[in-house]
């Protein structure tokens, strides 16, 4: 092979190996109240915190759970409840492993909505409930 087909070759190998994290396609199943946006940013943070926590960012899965209104929070950071807003319990299969979330949101004074993301589990097997 001549060496410019094999550096052209070597090249087209490397980026298709090479593809960022978030251009793989997410399966989200469940009901969210949050906008499109709104999901996709708060799927990013999750994304970073899996970095972070477990050393991988690839998320594959979310199941998303609109919470009733009595819902009592676990370590909450806002009240999100007072503030307006609500509660989602997301379940997000992150690199092979599940992990819990609770998704607290609420209107912005500076509009859109502000949320907090608590983890409610460490990263557990795909197969635990």
């Amino acid at each position: 092979m001549k060496r410019k087909h094999f550096i052209a070759a070597a090249a087209t190998a490397a980026a298709l190996l090479v593809q960022p994290a978030a251009a793989s396609t997410i399966t989200i199943s469940g009901r969210t109240l949050a906008s499109q946006q709104l999901a996709s940013d708060m799927l990013q943070q999750i994304a970073a915190y899996s970095k972070r926590s477990g050393g991988c960012s690839m998320l594959f899965s979310a199941h998303m759970a609109v919470m009733p209104s009595g819902f009592v929070p676990q370590q909450p950071t806002r009240p999100a409840v007072a503030l307006g807003g609500h509660y989602e319990i997301w379940t997000v299969n992150a690199c092979a492993a599940k992990q819990r979330f609770q998704v607290a949101m609420w209107p912005s004074p500076r509009g859109g909505a502000d949320f907090a993301i608590t983890p409610l589990t460490g990263r557990m097997s795909l197969l635990s409930r």
